[in-house]
């Protein structure tokens, strides 16, 4: 416990005075303040919310997704990023640490007897196992061994029969529940189930299995069919989110299987101790189903959420006290343990208990007491040698005594304003409605800090020792940050591309995307490809509100949306069918091809955009190249450009533009490949070009640009490293400014939302701030003047024969990462590169823990 964090549990009588003493619980904050740790001992977080965790938390290097109990309630094993962790129950002193391949979404378990343990273990595209790990009669690992599994299943949920000869394993992938021979560690059989199955609880007594499936029944004809990873699930036609949640239940004896219709995405269940209630967290549904086993009688519950009546208190989790009296259920949407009391044969919501961020499994004791995994602990991205990186990943293991029923009611207080905090005044104006702007251009751009871009700046919170595309490299991005505002305390919300995308079309990452940073095994969803990620509420500007409406403020303008490349996978236009198809990957060209082709003019007929999400299909502008690493941005601009030429010229530029804009991603120095400065430099020009048309056509007096990084992962910043790159563009916009109120992804959906009087759907945007501080009533009609790159976009990496000592590993380090598909690299290793690269081979890398 050499790193742990204590936290003193509040007593009854301490609560009362705290009460009597501060009734707000948690300090305005600053409107100026910085992520991370308050005066007030509370933490700040990227996503509109606060943490004051109760209890002892020990925190942990990793991603902690799940924990299992012994049977004598004496040793925790937590499922981590690529460990089994084994600590004490009653004090979580670290006994062992079980080395694992990448963990999956959740799976650990003790096999009776306590002396072997179980993991699920998964990649991206396969192959998986099963670890086991013999444990001695004090808990000691010694030898381990594997269940090696054929194809790509994604084990998840174990379970064991009572005698422990026969293990269950939810196969995600298969749509199927393996029954093992423990023994002789094979699988026997696979008994189909409902769609991508999660959880397993065996009830004995009842003879019954039961399954939760995320992805609920197996299609029916005439439904609505949408994709997730090798399947096809029911969904929803606007949105394209999987509409449909079950519960399996299989007879052991004669393997029959019945289903029962629950919340959206069930995930986490637990059984009471006398195996006639089943208690399943709906995490899409913001409720817990609670099942008779002996009947299949359901009830639901809902789950408590601040700010009330929003969609997001994400229940994904559950477990019973010994007396069966209480359940508790964690909601990682509003970092809590969400308490269910029975009294009278009825269940309902008695309380709360604040946790850390984002918890995910809960484990109690004999005595009552709670142990908590959180996945992502303080928010804390130090790495130790002064700077900050979002793949600091650090989660914690809580311990929390069994609460009282007045801290219940403490709890929810607390975290009612933990999940919506009060900053002080910022400014700016406070309608934002009505500055009259009818037309926002959202891009979105790739995985740079704010000091590696404005480290340079001369002015705001910028540290020059870690800049490394600065002014020369990206000149239009320092002109427009100087010319309009310097955002210099704006976050991504989002650690990495796989949550950087649905942050910002979406406002919500549900725990199957959190669970997932180990593999992301059912596929990298990025470009939102699997129905499972989406939101059921759907994207930020869906379900406006009805003009007729008298909840509706007026006047009210119907919002209209146009997508470039965002969603989608490169593409082209079948010639025989005029169809569009995905384009595989070794039929793109290479960089200095496509160069060619956009001076010549001559590329549209070889990339385009296929949308991956079919919902979205109607709304894209499908000759906009999609992302990809190997295409320049300035066929993107091309693009765009001759779009909203015509749709300016027409009069029909929609409300809302979304746009992916990819080069500043990089490919590191692949040899042959374009430089990392060539690449940022073809990002800087895109913009320059994109903003320069805008401001010079007839909407430009209306308009507003909004530009940002999907996620900061690929650098180190000073201050966090959720810091990033932010611009606000257009004539209500400040000039010559510095903003340094506190800002994220999450508040620039908010300002969409709140120009166009879009509702909040997700608990998120309700608690977010817009920018107000950022606009100005007076607006600027001054056009901007794109200014020409600096750098050569033909500039091409050397080949690997004229390198030598670092810039020869450097170089075949980065031939052998797969660029083709976004993200599937080691980023510690391309970050180093890119370091050297920019700042030099003979410069020390601020290397993470």
């Amino acid at each position: 416990m050499s790193r742990a964090l204590k936290i003193a549990l509040i007593s009854p009588l301490v609560i009362l005075a705290v009460l009597a003493k501060d009734p707000e619980l948690f300090s305005v904050l600053k409107s100026t303040a910085l992520i991370g740790k308050q005066a007030d001992g509370s933490y700040l977080l990227v996503t509109n919310q606060s943490i004051r965790p109760w209890g002892e938390q020990a925190l942990i290097s990793g991603r902690p997704v799940d924990l299992a109990m012994d049977s004598g309630k004496r040793l925790l094993a937590l499922l981590n990023t690529r460990a089994v962790l084994l600590r004490h129950a009653s004090t979580g002193v670290q006994v062992a640490e079980v080395k694992t391949r990448s963990t999956s979404y959740a799976g650990v378990a003790f096999r009776p007897g306590d002396r072997e343990l179980w993991a699920s273990e998964t990649s991206r595209n396969g192959p998986d196992s099963i670890l086991i790990a013999e444990l001695s009669e004090t808990g000691l690992p010694g030898k381990t061994a594997r269940i090696e599994l054929p194809g790509h299943p994604v084990p998840v949920g174990i379970a064991f029969s009572a005698d422990g000869q026969t293990a269950y394993v939810a196969f995600s992938r298969n749509n199927s529940v393996a029954v093992i021979d423990a023994a002789k560690r094979t699988v026997q059989q696979e008994i189909p189930v409902g769609l991508a199955p999660f959880a397993v609880k065996l009830a004995a007594r009842q003879g019954k299995l039961f399954v939760s499936n995320r992805g609920g029944r197996r299609p029916a004809a005439g439904d609505t069919l949408v994709p997730t990873s090798g399947s096809e699930v029911v969904g929803d036609p606007k949105t394209g989110a999987a509409v449909s949640g079950t519960v399996s239940v299989i007879d052991l004896k004669t393997r029959a299987v019945r289903e029962v219709t629950v919340g959206l995405a069930p995930s986490g269940m637990a059984l009471s101790p006398d195996e006639k209630l089943l208690a399943v967290a709906n995490g899409n549904s913001d409720s817990i189903s609670l099942i008779r086993t002996d009947t299949l009688g359901k009830t639901d519950v809902p789950a408590p959420t601040f700010p009330e009546g929003a969609f997001g208190s994400m229940p994904i989790g559950a477990e019973f006290t010994p007396d069966a009296k209480t359940i508790y259920v964690p909601c990682g949407g509003i970092n809590a343990i969400a308490v269910l009391r029975e009294a009278g044969g009825k269940w309902a919501v008695g309380g709360a208990l604040p946790t850390a961020w984002f918890p995910s499994a809960v484990a109690v004791d004999s005595q009552g007491d709670l142990s908590v995994v959180t996945i992502k602990g303080l928010g804390n991205t130090a790495d130790k040698k002064g700077t900050f990186n979002s793949r600091e990943y650090e989660g914690s293991l809580m311990k929390i005594p069994a609460p009282s029923p007045a801290q219940l009611a403490a709890g929810v207080r607390e975290l009612r304003a933990a999940n919506s905090p009060r900053f002080e005044p910022a400014g700016g104006v406070a309608s934002l409605a009505s500055l009259g702007i009818q037309h926002v251009f959202l891009i979105i751009k790739e995985n740079r800090t704010y000091d590696q871009v404005f480290g340079d700046m001369g002015k705001g919170n910028s540290d020059p020792k870690l800049v490394m595309y600065g002014s020369t490299v990206s000149p239009n991005h320092h002109a427009l940050a100087g010319q309009f505002v310097l955002l210099d305390n704006f976050y991504c919300s989002s650690a990495i591309s796989f949550d950087g995308h649905q942050w910002l079309t979406q406002a919500f990452v549900s725990d199957y995307v959190e669970r997932a940073f180990a593999a992301s095994p059912r596929g990298y969803a990025w470009d939102l490809s699997d129905s499972l990620v989406i939101s059921p509420k759907g994207f930020f500007w869906q379900f406006a509100p009805n003009p007729a409406s008298q909840a509706t403020p007026a006047p009210f303008t119907p919002v209209n949306v146009r997508i470039y490349g965002e969603f989608g996978n490169p593409g082209r236009r079948d010639p025989d069918t005029g169809e569009w198809v995905r384009l595989e990957n070794k039929r793109l060209l290479k960089w200095n091809e496509y160069l060619r082709l956009h001076k010549e003019g001559k590329w549209r007929e070889s990339i385009g955009t296929y949308m991956t999400v079919p919902a979205m299909r109607p709304f894209a502008f499908l000759d906009y190249p999609a992302p990809s690493t190997l295409v320049p941005d300035q066929l993107r601009a091309d693009a765009f450009l001759a779009d909203f030429a015509e749709l300016d010229k027409k009069g029909r530029v929609p409300h809302i533009s979304v746009m992916a804009l990819t080069s500043d991603h990089t490919v590191g120095t692949n040899p042959g490949a374009p430089s990392p400065r060539a690449m940022v430099a073809d990002n800087d020009l895109a913009l320059g070009r994109i903003v320069e048309a805008i401001s010079h056509s007839k909407v430009w007096p209306r308009s507003l640009i909004l530009v940002v990084e999907d996620d900061p992962q690929n650098g180190v910043d000073h201050v966090d490293g959720h810091r990033t790159v932010a611009l606000a563009i257009g004539p209500y916009i400040r000039r010559g400014a510095v903003d340094s109120n506190n800002y994220n992804q999450v508040s620039m959906i908010r300002s969409i939302q709140e120009i166009f009087r879009i509702p909040s759907r997700t608990r998120f945007l309700a608690a977010a701030r817009a920018m107000n501080s950022t606009f100005t009533a007076k607006p600027d009609l001054t056009p901007y003047q794109c200014l020409p790159n600096q750098i050569p976009l033909d500039q091409m990496n050397p080949p690997e024969q004229a390198l030598n000592g670092r810039r020869l590993w450097a170089a075949r380090q980065s031939r052998a990462i797969n660029w083709y598909d976004i993200d599937d690299v080691p980023q510690e290793t391309l970050n180093q590169i890119l370091w050297w690269d920019a700042r030099g081979y003979d410069k020390p890398y601020p290397k993470p823990k």
